[in-house]
C-alpha cells in the first residue's frame, strides 16, 4: 500500500497535470479568438498573415515558459510585424489562391488533377507554417527566411509529413465538429506546429553544433543564419532578445 505523503504527491501531480492541460486548451482558444478578430480587423485580407504571425510569437513564447499579457502582446506583434508579415507570406498565399482557381476551373470532375492540386495546395501550407515559425524563431532577413524554409522542406521530409498528418488531423476533427472552428482549431492547429517547428529546429541546431566546422552534414540545412546578418529592421536582434540571435543562428 502507498504511504498517504506518495498519495498525496500523486494526486498533486495530478491534478498540477489537469490545471497545465486546462490552462494550455484556454490559451488555444485566446489564440483562436485572437486570430479570428484581428484578421477581421485586418480587412481579413491582409490582416490573416499578421494574425498568424503574432499567434506563432505568442505560442513560441508561451513554450519557451515565458509570461505576457497575451493580448497586449498579441495586438503589439500584429501592429508592428503588419507589412513584414503579409510581404513575407505573400508568395506562399499567392500560390494557394492560383492552386484554388485552378482546382474551381479545371480540377472539379476529380482525377488525377485534383489529386496533384491538393498535394501542391497541402506542401504550400506547410512551406507557409515552417517560413512563419522560422521567422518567429530566428534573426533572418526576409528573402533569407523564404530561402531557408525552403531548404528545410527539400531536407527534412519527416518534419514536413509530421506538420501535414498533424494539419490533416486537426482539419478531419473540424470536419465532424465544425463548431470547433471558431473556438479552437486555428488555436490548436497553430500551437502543435509551432511546438513541432522549434523541436525540429532545435535538433536541427544541435546537429550543426556537434559536427566539425567545414564539415556541411547532409543531415542538417548546413546554413548559418550569421551568413544572413539580421531580422527586418521593425524588429532587431537588440528588441527582441527572446528570439535566438543572428550573431549565434544555425539553421
Amino acid at each position: 500500500m502507498a504511504s498517504p505523503t506518495r498519495a498525496n504527491a500523486d494526486r498533486a501531480f495530478g491534478v498540477g497535470r489537469a490545471w497545465e492541460f486546462a490552462d494550455t486548451v484556454l490559451f488555444t482558444a485566446l489564440l483562436n479568438l485572437l486570430v479570428l478578430v484581428m484578421t477581421l480587423a485586418g480587412g481579413v485580407l491582409f490582416g490573416l498573415a499578421p494574425a498568424l504571425t503574432a499567434a506563432v510569437t505568442c505560442a513560441r513564447a508561451r513554450l519557451r515558459g515565458e509570461l505576457h499579457p497575451w493580448v497586449r502582446t498579441f495586438v503589439r506583434h500584429w501592429r508592428t510585424q503588419f507589412g513584414h508579415a503579409n510581404l513575407l507570406q505573400a508568395p506562399a498565399n499567392l500560390v494557394l489562391v492560383l492552386l484554388a482557381v485552378n482546382h474551381v476551373i479545371l480540377g472539379r470532375s476529380g482525377g488525377p488533377l485534383t489529386i496533384a492540386i491538393a498535394v501542391a495546395a497541402a506542401l504550400t501550407v506547410v512551406y507557409q507554417v515552417l517560413v512563419v515559425t522560422m521567422d518567429a524563431h530566428y534573426e533572418v532577413r526576409r528573402r533569407d527566411c523564404l530561402r531557408l524554409a525552403g531548404q528545410f522542406l527539400v531536407r527534412f521530409p519527416g518534419a514536413p509529413l509530421l506538420l501535414a498528418a498533424t494539419l490533416a488531423l486537426i482539419g478531419v476533427g473540424t470536419y465532424l465538429v465544425p463548431g470547433l472552428l471558431p473556438v479552437l482549431s486555428v488555436g490548436v492547429a497553430l500551437y502543435l506546429c509551432t511546438a513541432l517547428c522549434l523541436s525540429f529546429y532545435a535538433a536541427n541546431d544541435r546537429g550543426l553544433a556537434a559536427q566539425p566546422a567545414g564539415t556541411p552534414d547532409p543531415g542538417t540545412t548546413g546554413i548559418s543564419a550569421r551568413d544572413t546578418h539580421q531580422h527586418h529592421p521593425a524588429a532587431p536582434a537588440a528588441q527582441n532578445p527572446a528570439r535566438t540571435p543572428a550573431a549565434t543562428t544555425t539553421i
